[in-house]
């Protein structure tokens, strides 16, 4: 009886314990992706923040001061980039190193060469942006890190352009991804030296990174690993290097913060299978008893029947046992007949067998098959969904690009008319600054767009009116569109301001397009700006023909356009269409008015 308890038990305590180990490798690995996937997005935080510095800088390169050499200009304009930039300094120095500009100075002061001559040297030499490791500033004697990039003037590196910020900006910026209870962050140059930390900054900026975690950092670019610290304890680390500075970031969580849902999971897991244990020991004990009194009452019967002899009744506890008891009384009298049966049975077992085997072997083919589609639909609706936000992103900077393009162009041709001046470059820059920013922002918003936890904003509709007017106003000029803006009343609205900017860039871009492809005689754009039954009711209307009657219904269809693949794909007025109605619960139509079309957007 014992053994059969244990034959019972013990397989359910093995499955239990090979589950929970099971369980806490799944839950661990979880972790761990966790952790890596956290570090890799803070590598791309910082990146980001080295990409905007970058985009600033060259920026302020292409001023024509540069060629001038209007240092005094190129003060004020410095200036006026840092208003962006909290404790940042921008730096113009020659090949030798020697300082120009440096506005942490007041102009005319004067100035050492730049302490970081190495980066220096490769702005001249390799005509490549830079992003130096932590150095000490020659006037402001502070530890800090650069964005150098290279001022070009006729094919050749006139000037580097620098701007160089304390380690206190990185440690804000790991600070804005807190994801972790008692977690930090660590940033690291490619020196190996910390410039940034979410604690104890002071006391750690400069010195170079020792122990396990700077040997993992030497063999691998990215992964996770367990860390004893000096007071005794374990974290649980993940570092991620960046394939665009170079740079590394990790991160820190002790252990137990790290995996206490682990523990707490397992210690469940076991209390539940020990207490389910000890019931069915107990029930099997019962079981076993009174099974082996009933069996022991058969013993009589058994031996009737062995010695040809008609067995006598037995009465027992159980039903089940009884009616056996019976059965064996009659099985002397049956055995002759049930072993002529027996025979003619297993010949019809065998039969059954056999067609099972073929049916089994017909439904294992059909899993197969069935698995192997569910594969092939898997695969399509993946590729499906990468070509979709490919084919997003590519129409969402063509057209900014396009807009770029005519204001990089603008200056020449104000030149030759010799209507060139200072207030125009001024806007030029502000303008291609504006539209720099918007598409480094445009990678955020397509990873965003469809998250259900961004948060919704009350804003004006004439800002974002003025903000899409802003970056189209160029290139609607260079066709001679009148730009007309018509404003009753300042509606105000909850939702997403910026995807609401890029609905009506799509909408006044598509117009363009069309204006050009028709060759509209005196092309005219108006938008109008006003309220309408408690909410705000925004127009976008011109005078380019109209849209077909036939495609009328089919213009916010996905993937339909009427242009060529080499310039739609057919997602723009689809994802318009998207953001206005499910992100933000309006109603976005168009119809034909008076020789053009209207685009008419109400929330």
């Amino acid at each position: 009886m014992s053994v059969l308890v244990a034959a019972c038990v013990l397989p359910v305590w093995l499955i239990a314990a090979l589950m929970a180990r099971h369980a806490y490798v799944t839950k661990l690995d979880q972790v761990s992706r966790h952790l890596l996937e956290n570090a890799r997005a803070m590598t791309m935080a910082v990146d980001r923040e080295f990409a905007n510095v970058q985009a600033s800088l060259t920026a302020l390169g292409s001023s024509p001061s540069f060629r001038s050499r209007d240092f005094a200009a190129l003060h004020y304009q410095s200036k006026e980039i840092l208003k962006n930039y909290p404790g940042a300094d921008i730096i113009v120095a020659d090949s030798t190193g020697q300082q120009l500009v440096n506005t942490y100075r007041p102009l005319g002061s004067p100035l050492p060469r730049r302490s970081n001559l190495d980066t220096v040297q490769r702005i001249f030499a390799e005509n490549k942006p830079v992003v130096s490791n932590l150095f000490r500033g020659a006037v402001t004697k502070r530890p800090v890190i650069a964005v150098d990039v290279p001022v070009v003037i006729d094919g050749v590196v006139a000037y580097d352009l620098s701007m160089t910020f304390p380690s206190q900006v990185l440690s804000s910026v790991l600070q804005g991804q807190n994801v972790f209870k008692d977690w930090y962050g660590t940033v690291v140059d490619r020196n190996g030296v910390i410039t940034a930390r979410t604690r104890n900054l002071d006391e750690f900026v400069g010195k170079e990174l020792t122990g396990d975690l700077a040997t993992a950092l030497s063999r691998t670019r990215e992964g996770t690993l367990l860390i004893k610290t000096a007071k005794g304890g374990t974290t649980y680390s993940a570092f991620s290097r960046s394939s665009f500075s170079g740079w590394t970031v990790a991160i820190a969580v002790p252990a137990d913060t790290a995996l206490s849902e682990i523990y707490s999971w397992v210690g469940w897991a076991v209390g539940l299978g020990v207490a389910i244990s000890l019931l069915g020991i107990l029930l099997a004990f019962w079981l076993a008893s009174r099974i082996a009194q009933d069996i022991q009452s058969l013993t009589q019967p058994a031996l009737a029947i062995g010695g040809g002899e008609v067995a006598p009744a037995v009465a027992t506890a159980s039903k089940e046992t009884s009616e056996l008891a019976e059965a064996l009384v009659q099985a002397s009298q049956l055995l002759q007949r049930r072993a002529a049966e027996r025979d003619r049975a297993e010949r019809q077992l065998s039969l059954t067998i056999e067609d099972l085997r073929r049916e089994t072997a017909e439904r294992t083919r059909a899993v197969e098959e069935v698995r192997r589609q569910e594969q092939l639909l898997t695969q399509q609706s993946r590729q499906a969904a990468l070509g979709e936000m490919v084919g997003n992103i590519a129409h969402q900077w063509r057209q900014p690009l396009n807009a770029l393009g005519l204001l990089v162009q603008q200056p020449l041709l104000f030149h030759e008319l010799g209507q060139l001046d200072r207030a125009f470059l001024e806007e030029n820059a502000a303008k291609s600054m504006e539209i720099v920013k918007h598409m480094s922002q445009t990678i955020d918003d397509f990873r965003n767009f469809f998250r259900p936890d961004k948060e919704k904003l009350r804003f004006k509709v004439c800002d974002e009116v003025a903000k899409a007017l802003s970056l189209v106003d160029g290139s609607l000029q260079s066709l001679g569109v009148s730009l007309k803006v018509q404003q009753e009343g300042d509606p105000v609205v909850e939702g997403y301001p910026n995807e609401f900017a890029q609905v009506l860039l799509n909408i006044l871009l598509n117009a363009r397009d069309v204006i050009a492809e028709r060759a509209v005689v005196a092309p005219m754009v108006q938008v109008r700006i006003g309220e309408h039954g408690g909410k705000a009711v925004l127009t976008v209307t011109d005078n380019a023909g109209g849209i077909p009657e036939e495609i009328m219904d089919r213009i916010f269809d996905p993937y339909f356009t009427t242009k060529g693949p080499q310039t739609g794909t057919g997602v723009g007025l689809f994802m318009s269409k998207t953001i206005i109605e499910k992100n933000m619960g309006g109603v976005l139509t168009a119809c034909n008015v008076g020789g053009g079309a209207q685009f008419r957007i109400e929330v």
